[in-house]
């Protein structure tokens, strides 16, 4: 088949959260088959979840001579008769703002190929031109291509040479604040929506702190930038915090408060180094797990806790390399990093590469007991990857690092657009390493375990302590738990924890616990002055009953963790330190 498609977007009223979508498909040479298949992707990539996109269609028709009949969820069988060219119309809800859904209203449009576009079956190579016929006074910018040749007056012409670059092409529409920037000698654009967000010194602190963001990862991997130009639609609201990587573009949400504090704003950067390294690290070095896109069907890869794990370590650790964090920051978060996967049960039940595999029912799909049968693969990742780099400078007096892996997985898989191999990550770490590095893959990559942080921290001259928090009582329950209108609801209960073995469970509101009342989430302030082994009644509502429980306390749990440098650490420890994260180690002090 030689087919031409173009989509034609038009949002009549944008305060209705509906995109009116037109596709065309023509033939190039003569009749169109008597018939094909149109289909729209149930994921987008970088998500890992079936979002079922499709449920926001409406209106779903083809234009006569053409018929459209639903052949599953999320496609249609067109039938042709005869004629060179089929059109369907319909309109896509989109009324949710995130970093994986489109969102329409009266102040923007953002708009997610994945949830957006249909794809001809079969021909996922085909190209697209996309025509928008915006709001007045609204601008796009999207990392797709201005279409060639002479469009409709005022109307924005784009276009796709596939459909993975179409779905991994959102355009924010709109009034928004557009600044510009060179890093690496390649055009980037910082889009901001709603355009008074920020205010102007803000604005321009963080346009050149992403110029540096991106600068450092150039310069680390020592292959200049993969892509052409680059794209950041950042936008400010309450409806959460995250990133979503494409390509050449990254679409970024964050609260309004990013810019109030320190630790806020940092938020804010790391968040920006982890989409923009992912231009390399998943979008370029691609696991053969996600190679090519199966856009009606889960991808799975057992690769995640490098493709994210890894993106992480490298978000902070870009930070730190570019001096926009100091080192003592750099080590509080990975202290952070390492106190969250304590306090996470699932660690000893769910292997790194088991949890990378499941992210589809997961991660993804977090429920009450998500702690207790898994961890995270970003975090975790994160510090075995960082655990990894300081192993493999170890073992190697300095020659190989992380940094090394990186760059020969660019050279072997990224350049030339081959898959990692599912099994490959080990092979490659010791190719580069030139040592064995099984007892580390098996122990903290395949294994559930605890992992020995001390003794690879010790290697740069690093220790671990761990402490209960200065407010925390003397003993402790094991509920996580939240505040509803003047209620105390469990949220989670931890496994093998008093509350556990007493059988309290998610939904439970907390009334009183020693006879004394409990207020919002101040379990500590009940439970001060007792001991562990002491026994206490808790007084829940457990399915509309009152339930009393007589429940043994539980040691207190150290939930926080420092890392220190040792004033005793070698020379040798010291160089390594200051080779792993290119500043002098801190002076001795609690990091």
């Amino acid at each position: 088949m030689t087919l031409a498609v173009v989509h034609r977007l038009t949002i009549p009223e944008p305060a209705t959260h509906l995109v009116h979508v037109e596709t065309r498909v023509t033939s190039k040479v003569g009749h169109l088959p008597d018939e094909f298949v149109l289909f729209m992707a149930v994921w987008t990539p970088g998500s890992y979840l079936i979002r079922e996109y499709s449920r926001h269609v409406e209106g779903f028709a083809a234009e006569a001579p053409a018929r459209a009949t639903k052949t599953r969820k999320n496609a249609w069988r067109i039938r042709t008769a005869g004629s060179e060219r089929a059109i369907v119309r319909y309109r896509v809800y989109a009324g949710e703002l995130t970093v994986r859904t489109s969102h329409v209203d009266a102040s923007h449009a953002f708009l997610v190929g994945a949830g957006l576009f249909l794809g001809v079956e079969g021909q996922e190579n085909l190209g697209a031109r996309i025509e928008i016929d915006a709001p007045d006074g609204w601008l796009a910018t999207t990392s797709l291509a201005p279409a060639r040749g002479a469009g409709q007056s005022g109307v924005l012409s784009f276009e796709a040479p596939d459909f993975d670059t179409l779905v991994d092409s959102p355009i924010e529409l709109g009034p928004h604040r557009l600044e510009r920037f060179e890093a690496h000698g390649k055009p980037h654009r910082l889009a901001i929506c709603p355009p008074g967000a920020i205010n102007d010194a803000d604005a321009k602190k963080l346009v050149s702190d992403a110029k540096t963001i991106v600068e450092t990862q150039a310069k680390l991997l020592g292959t200049g930038l993969p892509y052409e130009a680059y794209e950041l639609l950042l936008h400010v609201s309450a409806h959460g915090r995250g990133g979503l990587e494409h390509r050449s573009s990254a679409a970024l949400i964050v609260p309004p408060s990013s810019f109030e504090t320190r630790e806020a704003y940092l938020d804010l950067l790391s968040l920006v180094a982890h989409e923009v390294f992912h231009a390399w690290n998943v979008k370029r070095i691609r696991p053969a797990g996600l190679t090519p896109y199966r856009y009606g069907e889960e991808c799975y890869t057992r690769l995640l806790w490098w493709f994210e794990g890894g993106t992480s370590y490298y978000d902070w650790r870009t930070l730190a390399l570019a001096r926009l964090c100091s080192v003592q920051e750099y080590l509080d978060h990975l202290a952070g990093e390492i106190a969250y996967v304590e306090q996470t049960p699932g660690r000893h039940l769910h292997a790194l590469e088991e949890a990378s595999y499941d992210a589809w029912i997961k991660l993804y799909r977090p429920d009450e007991n998500l702690a207790n049968s898994s961890v995270s693969y970003y975090r975790k990742g994160e510090v075995v990857c960082a655990l990894l780099d300081i192993e493999l400078r170890a073992r190697t007096a300095g020659r190989a690092t992380l940094d090394r892996v990186l760059s020969h997985l660019w050279v072997e898989f990224g350049a030339p657009q081959r898959a990692v191999p599912e099994d490959a990550l080990q092979a490659v770490f010791e190719r580069v390493a030139g040592v064995p590095l099984g007892d580390l893959f098996e122990t903290w990559v395949r294994g559930t375990g605890d992992i020995d942080y001390a003794r690879t921290l010790a290697h740069v001259g690093l220790s671990v302590e761990r402490a209960a928090r200065p407010d925390a009582a003397g003993c402790s329950l094991g509920l996580r738990v939240r505040a509803e209108s003047g209620r105390t609801i469990v949220t989670s209960v931890v496994r093998a924890s008093a509350a556990w073995r007493a059988g309290f469970d998610s939904g439970d509101e907390i009334i009183a616990i020693g006879g004394a009342r409990v207020e919002g989430t101040n379990i500590d302030g009940t439970l001060r002055g007792r001991a562990p082994d002491e026994r206490v009644d808790i007084v829940s509502v457990h399915n509309t009953r009152l339930v009393t429980r007589s429940v043994a306390l539980d040691p207190p749990r150290p939930d926080r963790v420092k890392i220190v440098f040792s004033p005793e650490a070698s020379d040798g420890a010291r160089e390594a330190f200051r080779a792993w994260l290119g500043h002098e180690p801190p002076p001795g002090a609690s990091a």
